[in-house]
């Protein structure tokens, strides 16, 4: 009896761990980047020529650090779209300045060998890009339980009490993160003064949380999450270039990540997603979806793949399908992203 007892115990702890790993059905992830060009919304005004990009504001609570990042994105954006689609428009730098003039100055006082003079001129400013960036981050902990180790240890001894209460389970301390940027950009046209273009996107937000195994796991802290200063550029990053393709040629990068449903085509589609194959990747996606039409996962590879092969009219119609099933923010900006640039490729 006591043998029979302590072998179920453990086929019990071994079929959990099974379930684990493999669960119902095999499941599969990927990583998909693409990216393609878009032409500007807005445009430049007429005779502006020259932009200086003004240092960001930046909330109360929120570190002076992303004043410089986001207006280093920007003038990254800028050089990149003068660069590769030969915009015609210079970047003036008011940053590092302040050292040309020092020395003008101790010339001047004769207390360098330097030439006297004024310190040079500067490009003028046709337009100036006003932003502002606010960040909130909130950490919250919470619990999870997961089985024992000792209940193991108990299972595997030779003196195994009777009863099921040999099999335990314990808290385990999670950490779950969510992160808010809210953006506001400006372009101002010095010539008159007057405000040409202006974006303030709704706030940008991201959310992860640790997940302890539900065998022996032990307590995670925030050390194991993705750096929130990596997540928050990303979508700092993607306010700027938003902003800047209302103004020039501006290449659009998208990087989603996917999981699969438990349907064995789906499954193939995200691996053909991943290996960039993405005509075949729709025929997975499709027979998944006609084996169950509420296959959110299916939809949303479906929506990916059309994007990525520029099939706008497709990827907005199977993004719409993801989001009748399921109320997902991943779901929402693929659509939004479409909208805002599906003409405009």
């Amino acid at each position: 009896m006591m043998q029979r007892f302590h072998l179920s115990m453990v086929l019990f702890v071994s079929l959990v761990g099974t379930s684990l790993f493999t669960g119902c059905g095999s499941s599969e992830r990927a990583f998909v980047s693409f990216s393609y060009i878009v032409q500007p919304s807005r445009g430049l005004p007429e005779g502006m020529n020259t932009i200086y990009i003004q240092p960001a504001k930046v909330g109360p609570s929120t570190d002076p650090k992303w004043s410089d990042i986001c207006a280093t994105s920007l003038r990254s954006l800028v050089q990149e779209s003068i660069s590769q689609f030969d915009t015609n428009i210079q970047l003036t730098d008011r940053q590092d300045t302040q050292a040309t003039f020092d020395e003008a100055d101790l010339a001047a006082a004769g207390m360098s060998t330097g030439r006297a003079g004024s310190g040079g001129k500067l490009l003028a400013a046709d337009g100036v890009i006003f932003s502002n960036v606010n960040v909130k981050i909130t950490v919250d902990k919470g619990k999870q339980r997961t089985l024992s180790g000792l209940s193991f240890a108990r299972v595997r001894g030779r003196h195994v009490s009777g009863g099921g209460g040999d099999i335990r389970t314990e808290e385990v301390e999670t950490v779950s993160r969510h992160m808010t940027v809210q953006m506001e950009y400006k372009l101002l046209d010095t010539a008159n003064n007057k405000t040409w273009a202006t974006y303030s996107p709704p706030p940008y937000t991201a959310s992860d949380r640790t997940q302890a195994s539900i065998i022996f796991g032990s307590s995670q802290t925030e050390a194991a999450l993705t750096p929130t200063d990596q997540i928050i550029a990303g979508l700092v990053e993607r306010g700027a270039r938003e902003f800047v393709s209302q103004l020039m040629q501006c290449r659009i990068h998208v990087r989603e990540e996917i999981s699969s449903s438990r349907n064995e085509s789906c499954v193939r589609g995200i691996k053909m997603l991943r290996a960039e194959a993405y005509q075949d990747a729709m025929s997975f996606f499709k027979v998944a979806l006609a084996d169950n039409p509420e296959d959110d996962r299916a939809a949303f590879g479906a929506g990916l793949a059309s994007e990525a092969m520029g099939q706008y009219g497709d990827a907005l119609r199977y993004y719409n399908r993801a989001c009748a099933e399921k109320l997902d923010e991943q779901y929402t900006r693929a659509r939004n992203r479409v909208k805002a640039y599906a003409n405009r490729t």
